[in-house]
């Protein structure tokens, strides 16, 4: 991820839609639909129409049949198992009219066309329902009697829609206009008056309307600014956004999901919590990236997007979601596929640095309440793609979208206070995260010393026994260089030595519990590698030391055994480890044991009277 699918190279991708089998269709502007499959990435057909389709639809049904709407009121049906079509027409409402926008109920049952006027055409001389001319509508048509319209919508339009989504129930329809009018409409009321749910302004002309689940949904103005509302049973509440409930109304606030030119935001899509709601597909102009940032309850968006990925050379024209997967066509040519499940392992792959311009964007809404925004110019020298090797810089990102401009006319002193008291706000936000982070270093050098002291304590204990054992082992030897009888008292001699530590092992052990068990809580895995290295390593050693008293004539063990040795003991599992241990301790008390029964016996021999 993400995946480029490549469907034209002289057209752009003007809608998508997608079925539950990851078989997709998309429009070219140069009257193409082409059927794509999501798990190949291939074109498996190219259908052509003959009118600029305005609407296209995957039934929930037939999986593999889908509606196409052209601008004339004709609708096409297309089997995507087939290269066959069915077409029929839809009558309109009002003469002398082009469909613009249309939706699909998810039940299948209803679909909605809106229309709107055009000028200088020819009237139609198949004639309409009606003689008296409305220049914008919303039909409704059954999708199983698709001739003529259920009802119309057309006392409450004053301008050209622009988008309409149906809810997950089925029969309430967003609509957006051009003038900023959002309005949400009952189709399973025939009458406008009664039909009408809500109706809201928001600031600028509407580029997409959206539904995020069943009480959320959205618009986008002008690709610059989101608008959420919770549509609730009985109650309607603005999430965040510049809303009014007149078209009248002045505005006096700016939605805080704002997206300050250059940048755009083609959408937004679901979150990942109740926290962090809503994530906003966005980007930067003439930038080759798209980015995926969350945004809380109050529309700020987080300093840092979750994700930047390679998107398309120009402008992102659609969008279109599914639980899994979003998906984006553009003027290139091209649709972009990506992970849109934050849960799913692969969401995060192939991720680009983030660019400045998508960094510490929250407060931006704020800046343009108060009027004193400064507007930042992009150039070509200055602004670099993002790639692996350049990483963009946050304080650069930071300080060019959050320092308001001082020095431009008619400036007054209420926004310079309002300014330095932001600034000291902020100051002593870094003050505070900068106290925190040096209490965290603090912390973390104190525990970094005490460690470094207990394997320095360890290492010098380790260091005194292994010249201790060395001081034994010289002992051991000057004693096996004397005579015969002497083998016998060194043999005593060891056997006293086990006996002494095996009367002091419990002590030893008692007294340096603590001091082992704190160390092992302290000890790293690369220590604990090493410790057991110097114990195998000290264990051989004693081992050869032991086979050679046995045996002073036979030859010691070359490095190749010993290695071999070394490779089968770490090779071992648990229970191979504990009963090895075991036999050598068998083999330990056998021998002490033996040694003993020869020291018995030549004390016995030396008391026996020689007979002659």
């Amino acid at each position: 991820m993400p995946v480029r699918i490549d469907l034209s190279s002289n057209s752009s991708v003007r809608m998508i839609n997608v079925n539950e089998d990851n078989l997709a269709c998309a429009y070219l502007a140069n009257l193409y639909i082409p059927i794509f499959s999501l798990e190949t990435s291939k074109v498996i057909r190219k259908l052509d129409v003959s009118n600029q389709i305005r609407g296209i639809h995957f039934t929930c049904k037939k999986k593999h049949v889908f509606f196409a709407i052209d601008d004339s009121f004709g609708l096409h049906v297309f089997d995507t198992r087939m290269e066959s079509k069915n077409k029929k027409r839809l009558n309109p409402e009002c003469e002398n009219h082009n469909v613009v926008a249309t939706a699909l109920s998810s039940n299948n049952d209803i679909i909605a066309v809106a229309s709107s006027e055009f000028g200088g055409g020819i009237l139609d001389v198949r004639g309409s329902r009606r003689r008296e001319q409305h220049p914008h509508v919303v039909s409704l048509y059954d999708i199983r009697y698709s001739q003529e319209p259920i009802t119309s919508y057309y006392k409450r339009q004053k301008s050209e829609i622009v988008g309409m989504e149906f809810y997950l129930n089925g029969h309430d329809l967003i609509v957006g206009d051009t003038s900023g009018a959002v309005k949400v409409y009952d189709t399973s009321l025939r009458d406008e008056d009664n039909a009408i749910r809500w109706e809201r302004w928001v600031k600028g002309p509407i580029s997409k309307v959206g539904v995020i689940n069943k009480r959320i949904v959205y618009t986008i103005s002008d690709k610059s600014e989101a608008s959420v509302f919770v549509d609730a049973k009985g109650s309607l509440e603005v999430l965040y956004g510049s809303v009014n409930e007149s078209a009248d109304a002045s505005f006096n606030t700016t939605s805080k999901a704002f997206f300050k030119k250059p940048e755009w935001c083609v959408g937004l899509i679901k979150g990942v919590n109740d926290e962090i709601p809503l994530v906003a597909v966005h980007g930067v102009n003439n930038k080759k990236f798209v980015s995926l940032t969350a945004m809380d309850q109050e529309g700020i968006r987080q300093s840092t997007p979750m994700l930047s990925y390679e998107g398309h050379v120009g402008e992102v024209k659609c969008m279109t979601v599914t639980p899994e997967l979003l998906l984006t066509g553009g003027e290139d040519g091209k649709v972009v596929v990506q992970v849109a499940n934050f849960k799913n392992a692969k969401f995060g792959d192939d991720g680009l640095d983030h660019y400045r311009l998508t960094l510490n964007r929250g407060n931006l809404a704020e800046v343009e309440d108060r009027g004193d925004g400064v507007d930042e110019v992009v150039s070509e020298d200055e602004d670099s793609e993002p790639g692996p090797s350049s990483k963009p810089s946050t304080s650069t990102a930071g300080s060019s979208s959050s320092k308001p401009s001082t020095s431009s006319a008619g400036s007054s002193s209420k926004p310079s206070t309002s300014v330095s008291s932001k600034k000291a706000k902020a100051d002593k936000k870094d003050d505070s995260e900068k106290k925190k982070k040096d209490a965290k270093e603090a912390a973390k050098a104190k525990e970094a010393a005490k460690a470094k002291e207990i394997a320095k304590a360890k290492k010098a204990a380790e260091t005194k026994k292994a010249a201790e054992d060395a001081k034994k082992s010289s002992k051991e030897a000057s004693k096996s260089s004397k005579d015969v009888p002497s083998t016998s008292k060194s043999h005593k001699h060891r056997s006293e030595e086990s006996d002494k530590k095996k009367k002091d092992e419990p002590s030893t052990s008692s007294a340096s519990a603590p001091s082992t068990s704190s160390s092992s809580r302290q000890e790293t895995k690369e220590e604990r590698k090493a410790r057991k290295e110097r114990e195998a390593a000290k264990e051989r050693e004693r081992a050869e030391r032991r086979a050679k008293e046995r045996d002073p004539n036979k030859p010691a063990r070359t490095e190749e055994e010993r290695e071999k040795r070394r490779q089968l003991k770490l090779a071992e599992t648990p229970e191979q480890r504990a009963e090895r241990k075991q036999k050598e301790r068998e083999e330990r008390a056998r021998l002490a044991k033996e040694a003993h029964k020869n020291d018995a016996e030549g004390s016995s021999s030396q008391k026996r009277p020689r007979l002659e």
